[in-house]
């Protein structure tokens, strides 16, 4: 009962703060139009002017037209805070991970890259503790993932990625390499040798061996199995020891 309690108490708080939030990023500054795609882990993709897109409830942990100056990213590098404005971001990408259970999840944010419109990337990790997601483009329904809401939630929602400007080019498998063809092997030929030996002339059988001419001998066999003829030409030659 306790422990149902103090969950309801933090969902409830999560909803406060975040509704505070809200309430403040309306009245701020307008900075102009803050276009770029939204990835999340489902797959889906929101794309066009971006009003909200956080990974918390603070400051710190998003960007969009409705917070002061366009937001900000702050993540911890080395034990050093580091911030990058919206107007110096490109990329962003969370890599997101269940540390609990699946009967009690608790997803977290392992990791954050930072890409700057100049190239730098910065590998840190979130300095909020409550991680979530709301993601609003203008024109589109918001969508969002927050862990203590209940049956709303779904991990699915979570971003994954920020792009301003540009959306990144879809990457296409290069293509297959055709194997070249296959190079059938003529069938060996296999001459099953007969019985007795017949020698051709002037090839002549000794004690020693067979006697062969020193000059080339050619002759022709019959192939037993398929009866092509079959030439056969010897020349004799001295090996050296």
């Amino acid at each position: 009962m306790v422990a149902q309690v103090r969950l309801r108490t933090l969902t409830i708080s999560l909803v406060v703060v975040a509704t505070v939030l809200l309430g403040v990023s309306a009245f701020a500054q307008d900075t102009g139009k803050l276009e770029g795609t939204v990835y999340l882990r489902s797959g889906q993709t929101l794309s066009g002017v971006i009003r909200i897109a956080e990974l918390g409830v603070v400051p710190g942990s998003g960007i969009g037209t409705l917070l002061g100056g366009g937001g900000a990213f702050t993540v911890e590098v080395d034990g050093a805070d580091q911030t990058v404005p919206a107007s110096d971001l490109k990329m962003l990408e969370a890599s997101w991970a269940n540390v609990g259970t699946e009967q009690d999840p608790r997803w977290k944010i392992e990791q954050i890259t930072l890409t700057t419109q100049d190239g730098e990337k910065i590998v840190g990790k979130p300095t909020w503790l409550i991680h979530a997601s709301e993601v609003s483009i203008e024109g589109q329904p918001a969508v969002h993932a927050f862990p203590l809401a209940g049956t709303d939630f779904s991990p699915d929602n979570f971003i994954s990625k920020i792009v301003l400007g540009e959306p990144l080019p879809e990457e296409v498998p290069p293509p297959a390499e055709e194997a070249p063809p296959a190079v059938e092997e003529a069938p060996a030929i296999v001459i099953t040798p007969p019985e007795e030996i017949s020698l051709p002339p002037p090839l002549v059988a000794t004690a020693e061996g067979i006697a062969i001419p020193a000059e080339a001998v050619s002759f022709t066999i019959t192939c037993p199995e398929c009866g092509k003829k079959i030439r056969i030409t010897i020349k004799a030659e001295v090996a050296e020891q």
